[in-house]
């Protein structure tokens, strides 16, 4: 039997009611006015590079050098065990939301750099025999084999960024009490790389103290997973350019390298969200 037109009006009133109630029965998770600190380890790749070395007696230009990272083999104590955390290539940040949409943080990626031994590339400049009777050649252009009595070099301690991160939060998904929520990221960064660089130049070098080196700016995305009302998971691709004018070598104040590569980060991160939002 058709139904009437009140009956109609009825029938529409109710069903507006039953949605009306249940949208306010869903709560939206609430990132705004909220600080979070976060912990996690990476994986980063590098390109070639071009490293220039100058000190007393030489100077001279390494072309297309390659290196790779140097993660920490996984076990439960080298990656969780307190005094073992620092090891690894390590994340932390801490951070706000002045909204739900928005996130400004401060923290250090510890990636580690590492040259690659024993590769073959061109070299051009100026080594002096007092400096190195075995590799001496005057301003010249020439292939030289990258071995431990000519060059050990690496960012190992690590190369520190630094950074100050900007990222947008896009809601994917979301729970009815709002307490698990889905998020796709992306954003930017700037900072200072604060490298503790170990060199061996033709037998000379140490590991270096911690140095302002150089700077990194870049872009990333991610997945930012609300596993509870104060605990996250995120998931992170960063890409980006470091550029490092005045690395330290040998110890010795005049002596520096420099040079400048891209580089690709990915990293996994468990945080803490802190207050209540609002």
């Amino acid at each position: 039997m058709p139904c009437s037109p009140s009956l109609r009006c009825l029938m529409f009133a109710v069903m507006a009611g039953a949605c009306t109630a249940q949208a306010a029965a869903r709560q939206e998770p609430h990132l705004r006015h909220r600080l979070f600190a976060y912990w996690g380890y990476n994986r980063a790749q590098f390109s070639r590079s071009d490293i220039h070395f100058s000190g007393a007696g030489y100077a001279f230009t390494l072309y297309d050098v390659a290196a790779k990272d140097r993660p920490e083999p996984f076990t439960f104590s080298g990656y969780f065990k307190p005094k073992n955390i620092w090891i690894p290539q390590y994340n932390y940040r801490i951070g706000w939301f002045p909204n739900d949409h928005w996130s400004f943080s401060l923290g250090l990626d510890h990636m580690k750099y590492v040259m690659l031994k024993d590769r073959t590339v061109s070299i051009q400049g100026t080594i002096s025999p007092e400096r190195s009777a075995a590799h001496a050649m005057a301003n010249a252009t020439a292939e030289v084999q990258l071995t431990p009595d000519f060059l050990s070099y690496e960012h190992t301690d690590g190369l520190n960024l630094l950074s100050v991160d900007a990222d947008r939060y896009h809601l994917l998904w979301a729970s009815a009490n709002g307490n698990q929520a889905l998020y796709l990221t992306e954003g930017v960064f700037a900072g200072a790389v604060i490298p503790r660089t170990d060199v061996r130049l033709f037998g000379d070098g140490l590991n270096n103290k911690f140095h302002l080196a150089g700077y990194g700016i870049g872009a990333q995305a991610g997945l930012f997973a609300l596993a509870g009302d104060r605990v996250f998971l995120r998931a992170q691709l960063r890409g980006g350019f470091i550029d490092l004018p005045s690395v330290l070598t040998t110890g010795k104040e005049s002596e520096r390298a420099s040079q400048h590569f891209w580089f690709l980060e990915e990293s996994l991160v468990v945080g803490v969200l802190i207050g209540r939002g609002e």
